[in-house]
């Protein structure tokens, strides 16, 4: 294992994707959005991702200083077009148009197609929240991207199809709800096969479509899939995502005629003060969030966690104590790096 500050993480990210061509302002963004998942404990979308982006504007299928375009619009909603640039820079856009409609209207509604990777999901009902407002995103991968098998069946028909959901917190950070519909992120199998690791069972069916716990199933060749969480509750939830995240941006649904993997998705911001005081809400949420807390907890458990809390606690222990990052992920950065002739750092410990 590697160990990293996290400045040092940015600033080797900010190099690489300059050196492969993209702009100053989405090298910011990207870098600090990559970095900030692995704070938080979400490797599967942090600087695990640089080899793949860069890969994906080699392949043009990032386009760095894409326009974003609006193509449809009213007081309450907008459909947005991406142009396939970075999707951190497109999602954070997509947010800012959302939250604009929201203070005017109440509701602020952005859908969004022909945008890339958008990252951790999380991030960006966590804008919503940090001024005040509810936001829900639900996410799917632009047709691309199947990983997940319906429930009762055993090939590859659905994304991981995320959902996120932020509210603001009374006297602390937002509670941020970030979830994928199937049983494990695909980024996360990956991060466990670089670091030699097994799942959980019930997360994997490999090619004959009998359970597995090795990551490298997923991938083959030839590939397994994975497994809706929950069962059928998982199936349905993702299955609606789908068709909410790439039938109304135009985007499309999960289909077999394409592999391009990028990200579509709608977000939906309400404005709380437009429904009742802020304070009245965040102190409801406090109430909630005590009463919650409080339940006696579980043999084996030590305490109640709500949404976004095991967050808030890993990216504190990861500020004072560095990142690390397997052999494999640090291989593959700093081989891309190379190619670029950008210089890596040579890590904490």
């Amino acid at each position: 294992m590697m160990n990293f500050r996290s400045e040092e993480l940015r600033e080797l990210t900010r190099a690489i994707f300059a050196a492969a061509g993209a702009q100053p302002e989405e090298t910011t963004v990207v870098a600090q959005a990559l970095v900030d998942a692995n704070l938080a404990g979400h490797d599967s979308h942090g600087v695990l991702r640089i080899p793949e982006y860069v890969r994906w504007m080699e392949q043009k299928w990032i386009v760095p200083g894409a326009p974003i375009r609006v193509v449809r619009e009213t007081p309450a909603l907008a459909v947005l077009d991406g142009g396939w640039g970075f999707g951190q820079v497109v999602g954070r856009k997509a947010m800012a148009v959302a939250m604009a409609k929201a203070e005017a209207a109440g509701v602020g509604v952005a859908s969004v197609s022909q945008c890339c990777h958008i990252g951790r999901v999380g991030d960006y009902p966590r804008i919503a929240a940090d001024r005040g407002m509810a936001a829900i995103l639900f996410v799917n991968t632009h047709g691309g991207g199947k990983l997940v098998a319906p429930w009762g069946g055993r090939e590859r028909r659905l994304s991981a199809n995320p959902i996120s959901i932020a509210v603001p917190g009374r006297g602390g950070p937002p509670l941020v709800l970030d979830i994928s519909t199937s049983a494990i992120a695909e980024g996360k199998v990956r991060n466990l096969m670089y670091r030699g690791g097994r799942l959980p069972e019930g997360c994997l069916l490999d090619a004959s479509g009998q359970p597995s716990t090795r990551p490298a199933d997923l991938y083959g060749p030839p590939p397994g899939a994975l497994l809706p969480f929950g069962g059928h509750k998982g199936f349905g939830l993702g299955f609606m995502t789908d068709i909410l995240a790439g039938a109304l941006s135009g985007a499309g649904c999960s289909r077999p005629e394409t592999d391009r993997v990028g990200n579509s998705f709608l977000a939906i911001v309400l404005d709380v003060r437009q429904f009742r005081e802020l304070s009245a809400f965040e102190e409801d949420v406090r109430r909630f969030v005590d009463y919650v807390k409080n339940c006696p907890p579980a043999p084996g458990c030590e305490e109640i966690l709500i949404p976004g809390e095991p967050e808030a606690r890993e990216q504190a222990r990861r500020q004072r104590e560095g990142i690390s990052l397997p052999e494999e992920t640090w291989r593959l950065i700093a081989e891309t790096a190379g190619r670029y002739e950008v210089q890596v750092p040579q890590g904490l410990w």
